[in-house]
């Protein structure tokens, strides 16, 4: 899906906290999607570090765990967005498109 947007011209993928920290640093992308749940350390502790360290980059979560708690946290901490991936996944590439 996100491939298929206008605004996109690419798309780097990281698997745990370390590889997308070393990623950003190397690419410095527009935007963000994270999931709340990486292997060792937790999305929102992503979250926390790219709002501080790259406060320019739009940070979209992105989970199958969308409590009301996870939602308030995240835009609490500066996220641009929350989608729950079970009923919401649909809309990521307007939430992509729409800051563009």
């Amino acid at each position: 899906m996100v491939e298929e947007l206008s605004c996109v011209s690419e798309i780097f993928i990281a698997e745990n906290f370390i590889d997308s920290i070393e990623l950003v640093k190397k690419t410095t992308p527009d935007v963000a999607l994270l999931d709340i749940h990486l292997q060792e350390e937790s999305g929102i502790d992503l979250l926390k570090y790219l709002r501080t360290n790259y406060p320019a980059m739009r940070v979209i979560m992105v989970t199958n765990k969308a409590t009301e708690y996870n939602r308030t946290l995240c835009e609490n901490l500066g996220s641009h967005g929350f989608v729950d991936k079970t009923e919401e996944f649909e809309n990521i590439p307007n939430i992509i498109s729409n800051g563009y």
